[in-house]
């Protein structure tokens, strides 16, 4: 961006700054002894003499720091606002070299630069509240971390975002003992707000999918006198026991199932007034599911526009497609724009958070696991309308941090520094990497798999793609319908056999878990290939050719669990009970490349349903499902 178009969005955003009325969260300061808590911790980690670097804060409107030096040492002298004051903190420890891609990841400089000497560090954020939701309705790390007692997985969390700027975080609260959660998440929770990190978690009204916490049974959803009622006692419960400055709200039954309308209006002006009586802001999450609509209200995903303003709004986008691409042919929809559209038509009037994904569970990219860098080009490019048209914030949705996907997170948390200039590369620029080698699979991934829209062919469908064609996650052609149709099948072998030649090479990549994951990507291309060839002839042929690309795969695979299991204690490659619908870790699919020996059964037995080879246990997640929507 250049600095007219940089002088033209400040001018923009001041003016903004008085025509829209301004919705905040409650006061929250870092604690000064937390951080200095951290800062030691941080350079015990760097082998640094403890004393090596200091801070002093001081109150100011605007955020910046001073680099002073004395012999060895460095003071970091902080200007800031309350809210902010530890962020400028660590845009300054930053610059000094130190850098936290991954909670328990930390690069630090060998010796940091005498040219820093002197040196203001500039701190205005792109965005005034920015962070991460977690996405606990799947086994993963955080799970572990927030709701089965591993307090130092939730504790290396909230540190990774406070390093990285971020001050907002919630996640998805489960059907779990009520009692024993509230005892669990106490002290990660104040911790947080030690850290200057507002908490919040995420439930259902009358929610019943995949485990979910939900303040009304299925029978009480049915009648407004005993909706209303569960609503105020268990919500007034929960604020008894949680320290949390926002929480998010579903009101459908599922995500693609709508309630009653006009008694889901009443829903979320209740639960916005009730949370609005203890400062704490409420959020309607908003779906991008296409599939509800009613002749008044219109679209259900988009009923809070209707609800009083306390009820903050957070638009939700899915897998990599950014707000303005043309072409995002998701769940019925060809695009995001109408998501796009109605974060503009809500700005000024109630708090509005954009909610984008980025990692996605389901056979799309973790389960396979297929490493999208078109993540970045995305998350960049939503990031620059964000801030072009003064949208207050963003809660990024994440799966996991594994199998690549620290990578997305953390660039995305960089990019809320305007100084990066919304680089979809700060990133890998950051790691050391060669920006040319990355940029041109950047290229390829844009052309090819977006433009051309190779995604669907080397992704993996969902069982809903089956069961529901019209509405599918992704639009795409299922296997049983390239075995009937072969001129479909003819036209996917064209787009893989153009793309292959063009696939970059992945040598000069010096991180070797990124470059082993783009490795495993590209082997799927040839996999995709062969398996679309068995179809049409030559069976065995092709399908021990498939195989020989998944052996290799496999290997690669093989090597990374063994190197980059960072959480050994949440099983994230294996199966183990947990509190979700799900029995697998978020890493177990992808560790047995079972979706790629799946779609070669698929092929060599002729049998193309969607519960082949049994994918997850749907029939344990429906009946979770019904026995507990029968309570709240």
């Amino acid at each position: 961006m250049n600095k007219y178009a940089l002088t033209l969005t400040f001018i923009l955003q001041f003016f903004c700054s008085f025509t829209f009325a301004q919705f905040e969260l409650r006061q929250l300061t870092a604690k000064e002894s937390t951080i200095r808590e951290d800062l030691q911790r941080i350079l015990q980690a760097a082998n640094f003499p403890l004393d090596k670097i200091d801070f002093i804060r001081h109150s100011s409107e605007k955020n910046y720091a001073n680099i002073v030096c004395d012999n060895d040492k460095f003071l970091v002298e902080i200007y800031a606002q309350d809210s902010e004051w530890s962020a400028v903190l660590y845009v300054a420890l930053q610059q000094m070299g130190f850098l936290f891609p991954h909670p328990r990841m930390q690069i630090s400089p060998e010796k940091i630069s005498d040219e820093l000497c002197g040196q203001v560090v500039e701190w205005q954020p792109v965005l005034k509240y920015r962070g991460s939701h977690l996405h606990t309705l799947h086994p993963s790390e955080w799970v572990h971390g927030f709701m089965l007692g591993k307090t130092e997985i939730a504790n290396e969390l909230i540190r990774w975002l406070a390093r990285n700027q971020q001050n907002i975080f919630d996640f998805s609260l489960l059907r779990v003992d009520k009692k024993q959660l509230y005892e669990e998440l106490k002290a990660p929770f104040d911790y947080a707000a030690d850290m200057g990190v507002h908490a919040g978690v995420t439930f259902g009204i009358a929610f019943h999918q995949q485990n979910s916490w939900k303040l009304v049974s299925i029978v009480g959803s049915m009648f407004g006198g005993a909706s209303k009622r569960q609503i105020d006692r268990n919500l007034n419960k929960m604020l008894d026991n949680l320290n949390v400055s926002f929480m998010s709200v579903e009101a459908g039954t599922t995500e693609f199932t709508a309630t009653n309308y006009k008694r889901a209006l009443k829903w979320l002006n209740q639960t916005a007034n009730i949370a609005a009586a203890r400062n704490v802001q409420m959020l309607n999450k908003v779906h991008i599911s296409s599939n509800q609509t009613h002749k008044k209200y219109g679209n259900f995903n988009l009923l809070a526009q209707y609800a009083d303003s306390t009820m903050g709004v957070m638009p939700h986008t899915v897998f990599y497609y950014s707000l303005n691409d043309t072409l995002a042919p998701m769940y019925g929809n060809r695009n995001f724009h109408h998501m796009r559209d109605f974060m503009l038509q809500e700005r000024g009037k109630r708090m509005n958070w954009y909610y984008p994904e980025t990692s996605y569970f389901i056979a799309m990219d973790i389960d396979i696991p297929m490493l999208h860098v078109e993540y970045l080009r995305g998350r960049a490019d939503d990031m620059r309308f964000l801030y072009e048209n003064g949208i207050e914030g963003q809660l990024n949705f994440t799966t996991g941090h594994e199998l690549g996907y620290w990578l997305m997170d953390w660039t995305l948390a960089l990019l809320n520094n305007p100084a990066y200039d919304f680089d979809p590369l700060i990133g890998i620029k950051l790691l050391g990497e060669d920006p040319t080698i990355w940029q041109k699979h950047l290229d390829f991934h844009r052309e090819f798999m977006t433009e051309k829209q190779l995604t669907p062919i080397v992704t993996f469908a969902n069982g809903g793609d089956e069961v529901f064609p019209k509405h599918a996650i992704h639009k795409r052609n299922l296997l049983k319908h390239l075995f009937q149709t072969k001129d479909k099948c003819k036209l996917e072998i064209r787009k893989l056999e153009e793309a292959i030649p063009h696939i970059p090479t992945t040598e000069g990549i010096q991180n070797e878990e990124l470059k082993s994951l783009l490795d495993i990507t590209y082997l799927r291309f040839h996999h995709a290939l062969y398996v679309r060839k068995a179809l049409l002839r030559d069976k065995a042929l092709n399908l021990s050719k498939a195989t020989y690309y998944r052996v290799q795969a496999q290997l690669l695979m093989d090597d990374i669990v063994a190197k980059y299991n960072r959480y050994p204690e949440a099983k994230i490659f294996e199966e183990h009970e947990n509190p979700t619908a799900y029995s697998q870790g978020y890493g177990e699919r992808a560790a047995q490349l079972f979706y790629w020996y799946r779609e070669e059964e698929m092929v060599r037995k002729n049998k193309y349903g969607p519960l082949f080879m049994k994918p997850y246990d749907y029939l344990d997640i429906l009946f979770s499902m019904v026995r507990e929507a029968i309570k709240p």
